[in-house]
């Protein structure tokens, strides 16, 4: 029992070579026992006297054979037992005193933008510069050859610096000394993913240990993220231990301007247009003045902020663009916080000189006003003056829209990227081909709304748009009044109402006339609950259009009017009835007008959603962007950044890596040079930090080391646990086969006389 105890106290790095150290041991024995099965007996009279005087040596001689036997079995079995490597229990004083430390280290660390707070301490400015230091303290106390050591980093995406694990502390020093600080949000549910990985994969390192070194700021461990961090912390709690290192101060505070965007879809250099900067200070910090600039110029409509904990939305009226294209609009606080780069928030606007429309009519009239279109025309364009005698001739207009009229058979001839969005007035049917166009437009940000009209085929729209994602829902039946045009549908249209957002410009407005519209006939669809389609509109049932009062809840379904969906970067939005006054007497009502220009702008995506981006996204070039050579971009210290050829599916594209210093890039495209803004992610700015007991919680409240800012001696402690006998005992195999020589020498034939 006290041997078996024995050798439960160990266990092996590699207990392969172990198995093998005993089938190895018997290798010797084999040999010795094959080697007299080749020996025959033959009587020779000579040899009888050598027998008589062996016989009276006979005990010696099988002696000294069984101790050569055994020193080669155990030289075998040692050289193997060394190679398996094996690792005392952690309470073992031999262990101590005799064995080479052996485990596995893994350590992450957090780079991500929020470390780059500035904490004062005297030889270390920020908590990044800090926790590098630190993890070399940690490296520091490991050994070399026996304890292997993986480095992770946590800023997003995370990523695994150094693994598989090294035995070579110099190599793990220099890993930690090229980690850079990131401007990119925190991903520690993605370090701890890939620090699993790694300990999954060493499964035979002694102990294991992983190291979390972070500033225990809300927005690191209070996220999305939240509930896999949990899942993964308690995975990882049965097979290491976990020690944790928070470096955050207890009153750190910061101000940041968390994003600046403009008012609405459009911007144009025909309207005024606002512009909104979100400001907001975590934590008790004074106040501090904004400024705002276009193109570098400052602008008016800055001024002091008095924080008051909240995020606080702060506007520029009526900014004004003098030339179409891309604008960069930045609003700066300019303040004394610890946390500088995220004072700043850059935007890149698109701003449309003209914005292109395509209407495509499936019913052409004989004069201007008889197509399908002819409405929504007049309505995006209105004209300033007319056109002299001709009725039928353009007017010309100062509106910010430019529509183009053309019958369902010049579809195919257009092309679609020279428009912001395209309108169906009444079409019957497309082609796939057609449909194919339409989708890819729409998902590479344009927009697409749709009207219903007498030549509209259900069967094509349900066979061919529906599954490309361009109808919200199959069309069922064409529903017409009973009581013609004396008794239309109604819009289920209350002011005073909540609104959707493409009708807010109608709030509180009485006489819009679409509360007394009236709809003679329309397309029922059949939208599924689970459709991600918003109802801008709907139609009134029969028994509230019969009602004296309008019902303030909603009993039985409501057919929709419009509605609005996403199909990739872009909107589409259908319209039940006709864009004309064939079906409805909307047309004439003084929020028609309106409400087409709501719609154009709910339907068209942000031109300059991809000169947008947060520091560590890729720059993907639209493939429908102009170019006229290979595109090339410089970061804001004006260093090249590579750009990858993408050629799959259809024109050029292209796509650079990860882009991580904040600020505006230029991108050049042999047409223009346009702006790129690269800007912190917002939820890096919260340096507010959580207590132990909370990250703890986070963790799900697994058995975890808490300690500060500092290696604590214990560690020291805690790292001489699960040594390494395997230098040992293959000394003591070299010393048994200098034994098996000296005998081998000793009990030999030849001896020296």
């Amino acid at each position: 029992m006290t041997q078996f105890a024995i050798i439960l106290a160990f266990a092996f790095v590699t207990p392969a070579f172990f198995v093998a150290g005993f089938l190895l041991a018997s290798i010797p024995i084999i040999i010795h026992i094959l080697n007299r099965r080749r020996y025959k007996t033959v009587q020779w009279a000579a040899m009888e006297f050598l027998l008589r005087a062996m016989k009276k040596n006979r005990r010696r001689l099988k002696f000294e054979q069984w101790l050569l036997l055994a020193t080669r079995c155990a030289v075998l079995f040692l050289v193997a037992t060394a190679l398996a490597r094996p690792l005392a229990c952690r309470q073992s004083t031999l262990a101590s005193i005799a064995g080479a430390r052996s485990g596995l280290h893994v350590i992450v660390i957090d780079n991500s933008y929020s470390m780059a707070y500035q904490a004062d301490r005297p030889d270390a400015a920020t908590h990044f510069e800090r926790a590098k230091q630190l993890a070399k303290e940690l490296i520091g106390t490991f050994q070399a050859g026996g304890e292997a050591v993986a480095i992770v980093t946590a800023s997003r995406p995370a990523s695994a610096v150094l693994s598989p694990a090294t035995y070579d502390m110099t190599a793990a020093l220099g890993a930690v000394d090229r980690i850079e600080q990131s401007y990119g949000g925190t991903d520690l549910a993605g370090a701890l993913r890939a620090a699993k990985e790694i300990i999954d994969h060493e499964k035979t390192l002694g102990e294991r240990h992983l190291y979390l070194i972070t500033d225990g700021t809300r927005s690191a461990w209070d996220n999305t993220d939240a509930a896999a961090l949990k899942q993964l912390a308690v995975d990882l709690s049965q097979k290491v231990v976990i020690t944790h290192f928070n470096l955050g101060k207890p009153n750190q505070w910061n101000e940041a301007a968390l994003a600046v965007k403009p008012a609405g879809n459009l911007v144009s250099t025909r309207l005024n247009n606002d512009l909104s900067a979100t400001v907001q200070s975590f934590g008790q910090g004074p106040d501090a003045l904004l400024q705002w600039k276009l193109d570098g110029a400052t602008l008016p409509g800055g001024g002091q902020v008095r924080f008051s904990g909240e995020p606080m939305t702060l506007t520029q009226a009526g900014a004004s663009f003098k030339t179409g294209g891309a604008h960069v609009i930045s609003a700066e606080l300019i303040g004394q916080d610890r946390l500088k780069i995220d004072n700043t928030r850059w935007r890149v606007l698109d701003v449309a000189a003209e914005m292109k429309v395509l209407i495509v009519e499936g019913e052409r009239g004989i004069n201007r006003l008889g197509g399908s279109g002819a409405f929504l025309d007049l309505a995006l364009a209105p004209p300033t003056e007319t056109s002299g005698d001709n009725p039928n001739a353009a007017a010309k207009s100062d509106s910010y829209v430019a529509p183009e009229v053309v019958s369902d058979l010049e579809l195919g001839n257009k092309v679609l990227n020279d428009y912001r969005c395209v309108i169906l007035a009444g079409v019957g049917q497309l082609t796939a081909a057609q449909a194919d166009q339409l989708a890819l437009f729409v998902k590479q940000g344009g927009g697409l709304i749709i009207f219903m009209g007498e030549p509209v085929i259900a069967d094509n729209y349900n066979q061919v748009l529906l599954p490309r994602g361009l109808m919200p829902g199959p069309l069922t039946k064409r529903v017409s009044a009973a009581g013609g045009d004396q008794n239309g549908f109604l819009f289920d249209f209350k002011p005073h109402a909540s609104l959707h957002p493409l009708l807010s410009l109608f709030a509180g407005e009485e006489k819009t006339g679409l509360d007394t519209a009236q709809v003679f006939t329309y397309w029922q669809m059949d939208l599924k609950p689970d459709a991600k389609v918003e109802r801008v509109l709907d139609y009134l049932t029969p028994s509230d259009a019969a009602a004296t009062t309008r019902p303030a809840g909603r009993g039985e379904a409501r057919d929709p009017a419009i509605t609005l969906h996403t199909l990739g970067q872009g909107h589409v939005i259908t319209v039940t009835t006709t864009a004309n006054a064939e079906w409805t007497t909307f047309p004439a009502k003084p929020s028609y007008v309106a409400l087409m220009h709501e719609l154009l702008a709910g339907s068209i995506g942000a031109g300059d959603r991809w000169m947008n981006l947060s520091a560590g996204d890729s720059l993907q070039v639209p493939r429908n962007l102009k170019l006229s050579a290979a595109p090339t971009m410089v970061d804001p210290t004006e260093k090249e950044v590579v750009l990858e050829p993408l050629p799959a599916g259809g024109p050029m594209a292209y796509r650079s890596g990860p882009l991580n210093r904040p600020g505006i890039y230029k991108l050049s495209t042999g047409v223009a040079t346009l702006p790129i803004a690269v800007n912190v992610p917002p939820d890096e700015a919260d340096v507010r930090t959580i207590d132990n007991g909370a990250i703890k919680k986070a963790l799900g409240d697994v058995d975890v080391n808490l300690e500060g800012d500092s290696l604590p001696p214990a560690a020291l402690v805690v790292n001489k646990a699960g040594n390494d006998f395997g230098w040992p005992i293959m000394l003591a195999a070299a010393l048994l086969v200098a034994s098996e020589c000296f005998m081998a020498m000793r009990f030999g034939h030849y001896r020296r006389t």
